[in-house]
């Protein structure tokens, strides 16, 4: 089972306040704590962040336990945000999530073309969620 931990999303008030402080210690002792929770992943995501996100995103990436050795997860709908993180990325990343949406597929897949990422892919596109299997 793999097991992303979710905290170090900056729609979260105290963790969009360290991000903009640039709080490395607290978000540090965030990404460990969830790892010794047992994740997988550490999810990192900036997207509150318009016109800053890919420059927060790479520093978030950067300052992750092990200079993002520990494998990262990010959902950037915005490619430049994703490739900026990605540039610092150790190891293989996962992206979360893909889906039909034509937006999605237009920014994401030349992203995760020929690589050796992880994608979490959802059954969804332009006309919703799927109605059976």
């Amino acid at each position: 089972m793999i097991v992303i931990g979710e905290l170090l999303n900056a729609s979260r008030k105290s963790i969009a306040a360290a991000i903009e402080k640039q709080d490395s210690s607290f978000i540090q002792q965030v990404a460990r704590d969830q790892a010794a929770a047992g994740a997988s992943y550490i999810d990192v995501n900036a997207g509150i962040f318009i016109g800053k996100e890919a420059d927060y995103l790479k520093w978030l990436t950067a300052t992750c336990p092990g200079g993002g050795r520990h494998p990262l997860c990010s959902g950037q709908p915005r490619s430049n945000a994703l490739q900026a993180a990605l540039a610092v990325h150790k190891g293989t990343a996962m992206i979360n999530s893909i889906s039909l949406e034509r937006n999605v597929m237009r920014n994401l897949i030349p992203v995760v073309a020929g690589t050796d990422l992880k994608v979490v892919a959802l059954c969804m596109s332009d006309e919703g969620m799927p109605q059976t299997v």
